[in-house]
């Protein structure tokens, strides 16, 4: 299967995912309430940390304790020594990312509390896991993770709301009005893939040439534009990065050219970001803008998006995604094969289950 082939596979999967009763998610969410938790650490890399940066928001809200995103690199004894007893979560799309696994070591040996939550059973996380939760998104060959992305998401989002329920902090008719979000969110996900491949094809096609390509969202998409610039990165294979928007403008704007690119998810366009392209505008005529309310000039995304507060983030990285999915076959490049297959098993940084 291709990349979009799993793109448009996910919105059942998410729909499928919120009927699912999950004892798994109970459990562990007892747990973390009755063995005296402090705080919640999230940790993985690449796509597994910008799925735990993008869901942070929405668990902060719930989960009633500190929720932390963190490298696993960062996770090293001392650290994991101080601020109480912690559940740390070891994500891994594959289950074989050995720093993760080793993090875990560290967290378990420190006394804390561990739970994986990989995209595959039996992985190789699992093994000093406390708790396991696996993603169910079913298997997902491609390099380029999308699918496991979104429903790694919605697992910790999952999560969130099953330690709500334990600490009696959401009521039954809150918990369905959050649910029935989520629904009306995963049920448009068709429609947004639709248009963002007519988009991609369409006005963004130039952007297969970019050698120079610059994301910058408000901060609710600050994982989404970190996530899009890794998929862009291991797609189109050339240099990409995402910014938040103050971020952006505190220096960011300086190496811009008549070269360079740029992606705006713009999910509410302000006076600010209007400025932002008049001054852009000046150095470069490759600006990209993405939004309900955007301008139609020929190059922008503009679509009827939901915009829920909390649930926007599986929306806005779908053009993302589809501009790998359409852009690098243009480049002679197949989005669904890494560079090189064999190359986490040379570093030795991932292990089969």
């Amino acid at each position: 299967m291709q990349m979009e082939d799993y793109m448009n596979e996910a919105p059942q999967r998410l729909l499928a995912m919120l009927e699912q009763r999950r004892d798994d998610l109970v459990h562990a969410a007892s747990a973390i309430v009755n063995q005296g938790v402090t705080r919640i650490v999230l940790t993985g890399s690449g796509t597994s940390y910008h799925g735990a940066l993008t869901a942070r928001r929405f668990m902060q809200q719930w989960c009633h304790v500190p929720v932390d995103v963190s490298y696993p690199f960062l996770l090293d004894s001392a650290t994991l020594a101080q601020g109480g007893k912690a559940l740390l979560i070891g994500i891994s799309q594959g289950g074989g990312s050995l720093s993760t696994l080793e993090a875990m070591t560290r967290a378990r040996e420190a006394g804390h509390l561990t739970a994986s939550m990989a995209g595959v059973e039996n992985a190789t996380i699992n093994r000093v896991a406390d708790h396991v939760l696996t993603v169910p998104c079913g298997e997902e060959k491609a390099g380029a993770k999308t699918k496991g992305y979104l429903c790694t998401m919605l697992n910790l989002m999952q999560l969130a709301l099953s330690i709500a329920d334990q600490r009696n902090a959401i009521t039954p008719e809150q918990d369905k009005e959050v649910k029935a979000r989520m629904a009306a969110t995963f049920r448009h996900l068709p429609a947004v893939i639709e248009a963002s491949a007519a988009w991609a094809q369409g006005p963004a096609r130039p952007l297969a040439e970019s050698q120079d390509l610059r994301l910058v969202a408000q901060p609710e998409l600050y994982g989404t534009v970190q996530e899009g610039a890794l998929k862009l990165l291991e797609t189109l294979r050339c240099p990409v990065s995402g910014y938040e928007f103050e971020e952006f403008i505190h220096g960011i704007y300086n190496a811009f050219n008549s070269g360079s690119a740029l992606i705006m998810l713009d999910n509410r366009p302000d006076e600010r970001s209007e400025n932002l392209v008049t001054i852009l505008s000046q150095w470069t005529s490759h600006i990209y803008r993405v939004g309900s309310d955007v301008e139609e000039n020929g190059k922008n995304m503009r679509f009827p998006f939901i915009n829920d507060k909390d649930f926007s983030v599986f929306e806005y990285i779908i053009p993302l995604q589809m501009l790998c999915a359409k852009l690098a076959p243009e480049k002679g490049i197949n989005p669904a094969i890494p560079k090189d297959p064999q190359f986490h098993q040379k570093m030795k940084s991932k292990q089969a289950a």
